[in-house]
């Protein structure tokens, strides 16, 4: 069941990338990330009743959810001209829904966002909004989201739950046939860790099938010749090079796994760690097959901007992750911050070097941080071997 709906949820991400084709402009991209954060909070908050919920979990709730997201999908191929009042009123029910999971007295304290559904509201207001507004609402619910997110902890919302909740427990004692008993208690809810990883890595992983697909048929859609050829290998290199980057080695990998303990990096903070550098993928993955579709023509700076654009960003939040971990800034400076410096110079230099100059050069940029990482990990392994070897002697 949970792959079935990560399977629906990153379905969503193929039918944005027809976003990308109008240029793409600035509002193109705005509108882009936008709807993709939509999807991803929806996908989040279904994820997590998964994760805490386990063997409990009401597949009739779940199989709603999917279809809630069938039609918010649906509706991205109206965007911007149609559908957006019907995109946002499946959202708003989704997330209201989604906050009434858990039962009576339960707190998810992991990620507060769940709990307080201030970023609701915009959406809700929405409905009555014309465009462009209406784009204006969402926008500020979903920085709303986000804001919790970094600004909210655990531990402060519970405390504000219990102290709302004894203020209202104070009240009803007043009531002649008040029954103690039937009072909830307020209980802390936490994600299972090792579930979690599990499900983000997923997410990630369907998320580069999903740029592997926009490949394929951005190859197969054109004549073939040496310069589309080696542009699918280049492009393959890059989501290969990326699914490494993310899932096997470095500071995103320990944190996807749950390696790092919770009071160094916050599962809250993890979630949006997530959230933005699998936008950023999907990101490069619509670039590249944008790329593709223009081999033997010319690149516009919106399309260069859309490859680059999003691995600039994957590389800057690698290194804001570096920043707050163990390796710290000087990892950051390794490879990170060259990286992400190297794909902004790319993405000027897109509409004079071309398709095969920009994805070409984007693969060797990819290719340096994985060299990198993995000559440290066999330098890791090598100096555990030794130091288990002496201590077996």
């Amino acid at each position: 069941m949970e792959l079935f709906f990560d399977l629906v949820a990153v379905a969503g991400i193929g039918q944005l990338t027809h976003l990308l084709h109008r240029g793409p402009a600035l509002g193109d991209f705005a509108l882009y990330a936008l709807l993709y954060l939509a999807f991803w909070m929806v996908w989040a908050v279904i994820m997590l009743y998964g994760n805490i919920a386990r063997d409990h979990t009401r597949v009739p709730l779940m199989l709603a959810a999917m279809l809630g997201l069938g039609v918010m999908i649906a509706a991205v191929a109206g965007i911007p001209d149609r559908h957006a009042t019907a995109f946002a009123a499946v959202y708003v029910i989704v997330r209201i829904a989604s906050g009434r999971l858990w039962g009576r007295g339960k707190v998810v304290v992991d990620w507060p966002t769940i709990e307080l559904g201030v970023g609701v509201l915009p959406w809700l207001v929405s409905l009555w909004v014309p465009e462009p507004w209406k784009y204006v609402c969402w926008a500020v619910g979903l920085t709303l989201d986000v804001w919790v997110m970094f600004a909210v902890t655990g531990e402060k919302l519970l405390t504000e739950v219990q102290g709302h909740f004894d203020r209202r427990l104070r009240r009803m004692r007043r009531i002649r046939d008040f029954d103690l008993d039937q009072v909830p208690k307020i209980q802390a809810v936490h994600t299972d860790p090792a579930h979690l990883g599990e499900r983000l890595g997923l997410y990630v992983i369907i998320v580069l099938g999903e740029g592997v697909i926009v490949v394929i048929n951005a190859v197969g859609g054109v004549a073939w010749n040496a310069r589309v050829l080696t542009l699918g290998f280049a492009a393959f290199v890059i989501l290969a090079g990326l699914w490494a980057l993310t899932l096997l080695y470095g500071v995103v990998a320990r944190l996807l796994t749950g390696s790092v303990p919770d009071e160094k990096f916050p599962r809250r903070h993890v979630l949006a760690m997530h959230c933005f550098l699998t936008g950023a993928i999907a990101m490069i993955a619509g670039g590249l097959g944008l790329t593709i579709d223009h081999a033997a023509g010319h690149l516009s700076t919106g399309i260069g901007w859309a490859l680059c654009g999003g691995a600039a960003g994957y590389f800057t939040i690698t290194a804001l992750v570096g920043l707050r971990t163990r390796p710290g800034w000087k990892w950051s400076l390794i490879w990170p911050v060259p990286c992400a410096v190297a794909a902004v110079a790319l993405g000027i230099l897109a509409p004079h070097i071309g398709a095969l100059g920009a994805v070409c050069g984007l693969a060797v940029v990819i290719l340096w941080p994985l060299a990198w990482e993995t000559r440290a990990d066999r330098l890791r392994r090598g100096g555990s071997g030794a130091r288990a070897g002496g201590q077996g002697t």
